[in-house]
């Protein structure tokens, strides 16, 4: 019997140690750190801003709003706009244009995200999708009712009426969400004309549905979504997608749905940018450090990255190893400039390490992981060893070093 000529080879992050993180364990690990940075950001507005109703009815304006911007041109662009996501998304001439086409964009968002699931229904008149599993789940509800605003942008942009016009064609509703203890996450939508329902304010999209929902059976429900079980999504008109490809799309996209669009709100509801990332650093720094308080999440990381005994806990190189897998993971091009006991340096340009999607910087990436990095380097490593990030020119140089500070958080 012949043996195999080689070893089969396989994309992967390589870490500071030589181990190698597989393609789908690195994507899936990207889409969490994503989701727990979200996390936090939806923390901060919780401090400023104690009126539920009124901060998700602030976040779902400013999603809804953004999504429509992706037309903001006029009738003229939006048409062009639709014409290409019909040509892109292999869509027949002879499907009538009508708002229910929206859910392809709600479905291969969900898919390229790893929220698993399926398409029950996908007709004019009805839309159901059921998750099994969403990354964001930990971000809470507020979260969960801004995705009906960006559906609702979705299915209003697809309806090709005028821009910026909310014409709810549909009624829309998460009638459950992991995020709010469910076991699933739900969206039904229904056509308004269809069914004799009303008009929808931003809070009224969690509300249930006019027909019965389907259930699927627990044994055939799914973990991940189709990209990281078979590497390829394919929707409802053929159209596929491959893992690389959505890998790529949401480590940028990611950020922008699920912080740059919500921060718009947030930042607003501070009395000004003082007060806004006082409190942005204090959440960060209290998250970091609670990343590695117990013992055996130190013990995990190690473990992870492969991190030799002979590299001691208080060591520096554990910290920047962590760093450099988030960075990896994220798809962010980076570099050591140094890495021995007596500190870590990791070069990164600062329109990499901002700019995951190029027209949607954001400055608080950089205001955000440094307190956060911080706080976990103090729990990780030792409060001897601090996190800090320079400019040099146009690139960040991440430092993990020692460091006394009287002021410290």
């Amino acid at each position: 019997m012949a043996l195999l000529a080689h070893v089969d080879t396989h994309r992967g992050v390589e870490t500071a140690f030589g181990k190698i993180i597989p393609e789908r364990e690195a994507y899936s690990y990207c889409l969490r750190t994503i989701a727990a940075f979200s996390a936090n950001i939806f923390q901060v507005m919780r401090v400023l801003n104690d009126d539920w109703e009124d901060r998700t009815s602030q976040i779902c304006e400013i999603a809804n709003m953004m999504n429509c911007a992706a037309c903001a041109g006029g009738k003229d662009e939006l048409f062009q706009y639709l014409d290409q996501f019909y040509t892109d998304w292999n869509i027949p001439e002879l499907v009538k244009r009508s708002a229910w086409i929206g859910g392809i964009w709600g479905d291969y968002g969900d898919e390229a995200e790893d929220m698993a699931g399926r398409v029950i229904q996908f007709t004019e008149n009805r839309v159901e999708k059921e998750l099994d599993s969403c990354p964001w789940d930990i971000v809470g509800s507020e979260m969960c009712n801004m995705t009906t605003a960006m559906f609702t942008a979705n299915f209003d942009i697809a309806a090709g009426g005028e821009h910026g016009a909310i014409t709810n064609d549909v009624a829309l509703n998460m009638c459950e969400a992991r995020g709010c203890g469910n076991p699933h996450c739900r969206v039904v939508a229904e056509r308004l004309d269809k069914f004799n329902l009303e008009h929808q304010d931003w809070l009224d999209h969690r509300g249930q549905p006019t027909q019965p929902v389907h259930d699927t059976p627990v044994e055939r429900r799914v973990s991940h979504a189709q990209g990281l079980r078979n590497g390829q999504y394919v929707q409802a008109f053929g159209e596929e997608n491959s893992l690389e490809w959505q890998y790529n799309w949401v480590a940028q996209m990611g950020w922008v749905w699920s912080i740059s669009f919500p921060l718009i709100a947030i930042r607003d509801m501070a009395e000004d940018d003082d007060e806004f990332e006082r409190i942005l650093r204090i959440v960060f720094a209290t998250a970091g450090k609670n990343s590695f308080v117990d013992f055996f999440a130190r013990e995990g990381l190690r473990s992870w990255l492969d991190i030799p005994r002979s590299i001691g806990d208080n060591d520096p190189r554990v910290m920047g190893a962590y760093i450099d897998a988030v960075l990896g993971c994220q798809l962010v091009p980076h570099e050591f400039e140094a890495f021995d006991g007596e500190g870590v340096e990791i070069r990164v340009s600062q329109e990499n390490f901002e700019g995951r999607f190029e027209m949607a910087p954001l400055e608080e990436i950089t205001m955000g992981y440094e307190a956060q990095w911080n706080g976990a380097c103090h729990t990780l490593v030792s409060p001897e060893w601090s996190v800090w990030i320079d400019e040099d020119d146009d690139d960040y140089i991440i430092n993990v070093g020692r460091k006394i500070d009287d002021r410290a958080l």
